[in-house]
């Protein structure tokens, strides 16, 4: 009876320091690693697939600041714009805003 008991209790105590293990191990992003995923996200749709041209407007995104809200992340972007003209090169840089979804496959700008 107490084989059986002491069996039981190390069963129990294996499986929850299994879980434990498995739930601590998750990665964790650092603040550092979220700026970078979510500045390439914002490249990807600001510069579409090479299918569409775009040689006459490119953009660069220099910087993110963040917020993370419960289903996305808000940001504010620094963003380069080039654009060619007949007989020049506009060249210039601004915000945009957006709302980025948290697995960073959906981009909804905010004016």
């Amino acid at each position: 009876m107490i084989k059986k008991t002491f069996k039981k209790i190390k069963i129990y105590s294996l499986a929850l320091f299994s879980v434990l293990i498995f739930f601590s191990c998750a990665k964790k992003w650092s603040r550092k690693d979220t700026e970078t995923v979510l500045k390439n996200t914002m490249d990807q749709y600001l510069n579409p697939s090479p299918k569409i041209d775009s040689s006459r407007v490119k953009f660069k995104v220099l910087d993110v600041i963040y917020f993370e809200e419960d289903q996305y992340y808000r940001c504010n972007f620094q963003v380069n714009m080039k654009e060619k003209m007949s007989d020049h090169l506009l060249d210039t840089t601004g915000a945009m805003n957006a709302k980025i979804s948290k697995d960073f496959k959906t981009v909804s700008r905010i004016n």
